[in-house]
């Protein structure tokens, strides 16, 4: 045996040389080992699949925008066995929620069927009834078993004020939520209609008056285009001296004030008090008596 050179044993001979492999040929299979390697460590997805792995991806990285729901710390656990779409309600809005039993053991509850009721929570921390009876007579006795709810309850928060507010439930659950008042949108104020002021005489006009009462003070109002702070001059008398109508004294012996009004009409306010009953004109003009209005009305 030649000491270095490969040998094979087989049953035919005891042993036979191998001839030792060219370098050349020997670094051509290296080659094409290594290749086979890395082509088979690569998959390729048919255009389905990978359509498929691209949508997992897509699903998995885009949020997806939860629903409103905004949630309370409860007074105690049991509160999840009364399940609300929110804890927080815009006064109007229409609550709704069921009593379920999560627990092992079956709930008691004091009325058959289970009812609730709502308390709130006032100014100085104490809780007072809102809905239901202010002290609950227990009635017949039912139970709410392992996985069982009761029906929807639901009712309305109109003209409730914003705060705290707690459910009560029969079956011995609680949970509160909050009620908030929205801020009434301004009015959007109409604009003022466009009007030629060049050819607008001044004016007063006297706001219907009705009956009035003997030695009591009332209010007589008005509307006029004359500037504000301007002075009026207001009279009252009897229709016994109706001539006073014809030549109203400019020089009466009560003044009233133009206010600022809107969109070009201003007010003025006068105050009047009559000892005596009967008929009765007042009458009122600008101190140039460019501008007068009488009206007539019945103190009795």
């Amino acid at each position: 045996m030649t000491t270095g050179i490969p040998f094979t044993f087989n049953s035919h001979n005891a042993y036979s040389y191998i001839r030792p492999m060219p370098p050349s040929r020997a670094i051509l299979v290296c080659l094409i080992l290594a290749l086979t390697l890395l082509t088979a460590g690569c998959t390729t997805f048919g255009d389905e699949e990978a359509g498929n792995v691209n949508a997992s991806i897509t699903a998995e990285e885009t949020p997806v925008p939860a629903s409103y729901r905004v949630t309370l710390s409860q007074p105690d656990a049991r509160a999840d066995f009364i399940r609300m779409d929110s804890d927080v309600y815009n006064a109007g809005e229409v609550v709704e929620f069921v009593v379920t039993n999560n627990g092992l053991l079956p709930l008691t509850c004091t009325r058959t069927p289970p009812d609730f009721r709502v308390i709130f929570q006032t100014g100085s921390g104490r809780w007072a009834t809102k809905m239901g009876p202010e002290v609950v007579v227990d009635g017949e006795t039912s139970y709410l078993a392992k996985g069982e709810s009761t029906p929807v309850y639901r009712f309305i928060s109109t003209g409730w004020e914003a705060g705290r507010y707690r459910i009560v439930s029969d079956c011995g659950p609680e949970r509160e939520f909050l009620v908030r008042v929205l801020p009434t949108p301004a009015p959007t104020p109409t604009p003022c209609p466009v009007v030629d002021m060049t050819d607008s005489a001044p004016w007063i006009k006297i706001d219907p008056i009705g009956d009035q009462q003997a030695s009591r003070p009332f209010t007589i109002t008005g509307t006029t285009n004359l500037p504000t702070g301007q002075d009026l001059r207001y009279t009252i008398f009897s229709v016994l001296e109706s001539e006073k109508a014809s030549s109203l004294d400019p020089r009466g012996s009560f003044t009233a004030l133009v206010q600022e009004g809107w969109c070009g009409t201003n007010t003025w306010s006068a105050m009047g008090e009559i000892q005596a009953t009967g008929e009765f004109f007042v009458g009122i003009s600008d101190a140039d008596r460019k501008a007068t209005a009488i009206k007539r009305f019945t103190v009795y």
